[in-house]
C-alpha cells in the first residue's frame, strides 16, 4: 500500500513548509503498523491552500487525497492506506473510510483504463 505525504505543507508560511511531511511520516514511522505502509514523500498533492495533504494510490485504483490532516492523525491515515489497499477500485464509496477522514476527502482522482478511459 503506498502513501503519498506532501512534503511542502504548510506551502505559502515559509517558516514552517515541510513541517507537515515530517511530523506525519514520524508519526506513522513510531506507530505499531506504520512499517505496513510504504510512504513517499512527494512535493505537492495540489491541496492548497488547504495544508496537511495526504493520499492514499495504488496501481490502477482511485488516488484518495484528504487535506487538513496533522501527526495526530496516523492511526486513521494507516487504517485508511489499509482499506484503500485492500479494495480493488481504489474508490472511497468501495472501502470503508475511518470516520475520522470521512470529511476530509479533498478530491478523488480516477485512474485511466488501458483505453485511455
Amino acid at each position: 500500500m503506498t502513501l503519498l505525504i506532501c512534503r511542502t505543507c504548510p506551502r505559502y508560511d515559509s517558516r514552517a513548509t515541510g513541517d507537515f511531511g515530517r511530523a506525519l511520516a514520524e508519526a506513522i514511522a513510531d506507530h505499531p503498523a506504520g512499517s505496513l505502509v510504504a510512504v513517499r514523500n512527494v512535493q505537492c498533492l495540489g491541496g492548497c491552500p488547504d495544508h496537511g495533504v495526504a493520499a492514499v494510490d495504488g496501481p490502477g485504483k482511485a488516488r484518495v487525497r484528504f487535506s487538513g490532516l496533522d501527526a495526530g492523525d496516523a492511526a486513521a491515515v494507516i487504517a485508511a492506506a489499509a482499506a484503500h489497499d485492500s479494495c480493488a477500485s481504489g474508490a472511497p464509496g468501495d472501502w470503508e473510510v475511518p470516520a475520522e477522514l470521512a470529511d476530509r476527502i479533498s478530491s478523488v482522482t480516477p485512474k485511466r483504463g488501458p483505453d485511455g478511459f
